[in-house]
């Protein structure tokens, strides 16, 4: 039989109950998401200028993921990053009604600035590095570790970026935790 005719094995009834597992599930895209995340490279050249952006998911727990996934359904107010190429610098850029949320969690934190239709927040510098958790490929490093940002969660965060097409951007959201950073989620960026 030539290999044209081969065929692939249908998966067994176990294997197809399993994948059904809503946690199995999880655990297999949050493993594809890793995946893309290592075939891409660092973006060259850098981004520049607003970027839109899309939460992915989370990845801590599969409780704190649904919940999450349910707020973020209801109120998302990260509408993406907007980066300085020249500068290796940007910022957060959320809705206008993400004000009062902000200051309820961090009531000291003054935005970068804000208008009519959105808030600027947050601010970060970038370096092409190897990966925390990958170091076998070079990532952005989107890096909230220093005084402009609160204390509380946001130093905290090392967001890494990777180009996985032209203009299509899958983001690795890191967490210091005790010396060392664990992934806790995944967004997107896509340049226009």
């Amino acid at each position: 039989m030539d290999t044209l005719t081969k065929s692939k094995s249908p998966p067994s009834l176990e294997d197809i109950q399993r994948s059904l597992h809503p946690g199995e599930m999880r655990k297999r895209s949050i493993a594809e998401l890793d995946d893309l995340f290592r075939s891409g490279k660092a973006p060259d050249p850098a981004p520049d200028g607003f970027l839109p952006g899309k939460l992915i998911t989370m990845s801590l727990s599969r409780p704190s993921d649904a919940f999450v996934r349910s707020v973020a359904g209801m109120y998302m107010p990260w509408l993406g990053k907007s980066f300085d190429r020249a500068a290796s610098t940007g910022l957060n850029v959320l809705v206008k009604s993400a004000k009062k949320p902000l200051k309820a969690l961090w009531p000291s934190y003054t935005p970068i600035s804000e208008s009519d239709e959105k808030v600027e927040a947050f601010p970060f510098n970038t370096r092409i590095a190897p990966g925390a958790i990958d170091p076998e490929i070079d990532v952005l490093k989107i890096d909230y570790d220093f005084d402009a940002n609160p204390n509380f969660i946001i130093r905290k965060i090392l967001d890494e970026l990777v180009q996985i097409d032209d203009r299509l951007y899958l983001g690795k959201i890191l967490y210091r935790w005790g010396g060392s950073f664990r992934p806790i989620g995944f967004f997107s960026l896509e340049s226009r």
